[in-house]
């Protein structure tokens, strides 16, 4: 696959990180379940998850009581992302690009997802 979507955190705790999405997707909250565990009490235990689905990112709350942001809008249910989104969550955000584009010129610590994950997603997001 060319194009491969990257979430580099830009605030936050992990602000300076950046973390490549798999084809599998991944999940972000606080338990430590999560490939993005994020420790703030603003954090649902399972807040979010991403899923590269034919060459576009879906972002999908799970249900998070303080939601997750995406260009300052909330999102409810899903949404498709593009490069320049960013995704809050709490005190944390997340800038999406895609790996060796020109727009992450900021030298950031890569950190390759592990997908703990064990079951594949379908469309609609199935668990």
């Amino acid at each position: 696959m060319a194009d491969v979507p990257v979430l580099v955190c830009t605030d936050g705790g992990l602000k300076g990180r950046s973390f490549i999405v798999p084809e599998g997707g991944l999940k972000l909250g606080r338990a430590a379940e999560n490939d993005i565990v994020i420790q703030e009490d603003g954090v649902s235990r399972f807040h979010a998850s991403l899923i590269l689905d034919n060459g576009t990112l879906w972002l999908r709350d799970a249900g998070s009581r303080n939601g997750i942001f995406v260009n300052n809008q909330r999102v409810t249910d899903h949404r498709a992302l593009k490069v320049g989104d960013e995704l809050t969550i709490s005190e944390h955000t997340f800038a999406v690009r895609w790996k060796g584009s020109a727009v992450d010129a900021d030298p950031t610590e890569e950190v390759p997802i592990e997908n703990k994950s064990k079951s594949r997603w379908f469309w609609p997001f199935s668990s």
